[in-house]
């Protein structure tokens, strides 16, 4: 686990219970694929039960460990946990476009581009990653598995997007909050995609504008 990744997530948890949420368990994967070592973590942690209270556990957060974050992160995400699914905002790290996505008008169900606008605010959107994803237990239980798979038209999250939305999955993104990417060497952050939009001014300026769902959508 990296040691910025690390300091981050021992920092939320300690804040996290500061503030009330209280993170019970955590799970990781070494040396998998991609997608079993996300089946993996699903079904681990849909079998699991909280020591403390004996209950399932509710919700689910997904992270990445390349990825350096505040504190709070869990509790502002939490903030939203009526949603099935909601995403912090973050950058890729080879191109540094939003890593949320929309639908486009084609017959492709996979077919999605990157959001070029991120509205300052709680939006529904088509797939996100799942590098910093709060989610619901019952998105699985509605999902059927195979959750995760490696699939020629688009990667495992957008797979995974493409199938939730298929069983009434509502998909969000929280725009407001913004997580840093590691990249190499350079922490990719918002400035880095906002550089990156002045920089191919013409490349964009002709994208198709969409409406998205918001807060109350």
């Amino acid at each position: 686990m990296p040691c910025k990744f690390a300091k981050c997530v021992s920092n939320m948890i300690a804040y996290s219970w500061l503030n009330g949420l209280k993170i019970y368990q955590m799970g990781i994967t070494e040396r998998m694929g991609l997608e079993w070592a996300r089946n993996d973590l699903a079904r681990t942690a849909l079998t699991a039960t909280n020591e403390y209270t004996g209950e399932p556990f509710t919700h689910f957060l997904w992270m990445d460990n390349d990825h350096v974050f505040n504190p709070d992160l869990a509790c502002v995400l939490a903030l939203n946990s009526d949603k099935d699914m909601i995403s912090a905002l973050y950058y890729g790290r080879t191109k540094p476009l939003p890593v949320v996505y929309v639908k486009d008008n084609s017959d492709d169900e996979y077919k999605h581009f990157p959001l070029i606008q991120v509205p300052d605010d709680v939006f529904r959107c088509d797939a996100v990653g799942f590098g910093a994803l709060l989610m619901k237990r019952e998105v699985f239980e509605r999902v059927p598995e195979p959750w995760f798979t490696l699939d020629y038209r688009g990667g495992e999250d957008i797979a995974f997007c493409v199938s939730a939305r298929k069983h009434g999955v509502e998909i969000y993104c929280d725009g407001r909050y913004k997580l840093g990417h590691i990249g190499d060497p350079q922490i990719v952050t918002e400035q880095n995609y906002l550089s990156h939009l002045e920089a191919n001014k013409d490349l964009y300026a002709d994208k198709v504008k969409v409406n998205l769902g918001g807060q109350n959508g």
